[in-house]
């Protein structure tokens, strides 16, 4: 007998595609799981399967979303150059990681409401931004060693990074016009290296 393939992988893919449709069109409140579920041709109890409620869809929703970026960055980071060079690089992608989920930023934005309200989402945001900070941590740690940046503390820098990047994602969401990351984003990371430059 030949084994059945397994297909749970495909399955959650096909649910978080049609979700980000869903959500993209009807807003946070205005989705429902019989919903998604009608619009991806599965039978609710196949959504139910993989998603016990629509708060699950929604994490998974944005952490397939920041993965991809995460491992984009991780890549950069591994490249055999300087430090500065790698973190410019990061806040290149990063500018292109948020042009690309441009559809996602409301959903984005209401996931971060939630995290206010849940220990479980706030726990689960606090994951990623851990990630990041252990790709951006050793980068400054390693400039601050050769004596190219100033010395500072390489983990409050990072977050400090990290908050430039989210706070002019928020700013962008709120008033699109204000910020053209084509330009804004290249020159967020060039402020933020000449302020870790040492003099």
């Amino acid at each position: 007998m030949v084994p059945r393939p397994d297909v749970s992988e495909e399955r959650k893919s096909q649910i978080l595609d049609t979700a980000e449709e869903v959500f993209a069109s009807r807003g946070f409140e205005g989705a429902n799981m019989d919903l998604i579920a009608e619009r991806s041709g599965l039978s609710k109890g196949a959504v139910y399967w993989y998603f016990k409620k629509k708060d699950d869809i929604i994490s998974a929703l944005l952490d397939r979303v920041f993965r991809r970026s995460i491992n984009r960055l991780r890549s950069i980071a591994a490249e055999p150059d300087s430090p500065r060079s790698r973190l410019l690089r990061i806040g290149e992608q990063i500018s292109r990681d948020y042009q690309g989920m441009q559809r996602l930023m409301p959903i984005a934005l209401e996931f971060y409401a939630m995290a206010l309200r849940r220990k479980s989402v706030r726990k689960h945001l606090a994951g990623l931004y851990d990630e990041l900070l252990s790709i951006l941590t050793p980068l400054i740690e390693e400039g601050v060693a050769s004596g190219d940046f100033a010395p500072v503390e390489p983990r409050n820098a990072a977050t400090l990074l990290i908050a430039s990047y989210e706070g002019l994602g928020l700013v962008w969401s709120l008033s699109p016009k204000l910020v053209d990351w084509k330009s804004h984003g290249p020159l967020m990371a060039s402020v933020l290296m000449s302020g870790l430059e040492r003099r």
